[in-house]
């Protein structure tokens, strides 16, 4: 197919319209991966914040607020140890009234 050419310019319409059309656009091939580690990231920030705030929830990541003294620990953490420590005091106490209900 034959394009007219313009007067004293010696070039075709049809390559002149697609020069100028091709730096008009850009150029998506180029610009797909950037998107997609663009979105990549994104995704990734979203599941670790939700991530983050359902520990948080559960009490297994992060530090919980400052209680008064007296009051249980709220922290799954703490309240482990102070069950342990509770079963450990026990059982020294039940042991040492052994050893007393033993001796003549």
């Amino acid at each position: 197919m034959r394009f007219r050419t313009l007067q004293g310019s010696g070039s075709t319409l049809g390559s002149r319209v697609t020069r100028r059309t091709r730096s008009l656009r850009p150029q998506p091939l180029h610009q797909r991966g950037w998107i997609g580690l663009v979105a990549l990231l994104l995704a990734l920030a979203i599941v670790g914040w939700l991530a983050m705030s359902a520990l948080k929830g559960h009490g297994v990541s992060g530090k919980p607020a400052a209680t008064a003294p007296g009051t249980p620990p709220t922290d799954p953490r703490e309240r482990a140890r102070a069950a342990e420590a509770t079963v450990i005091d026990r059982a020294r106490e039940t042991a040492r009234q052994v050893d007393e209900a033993e001796k003549p």
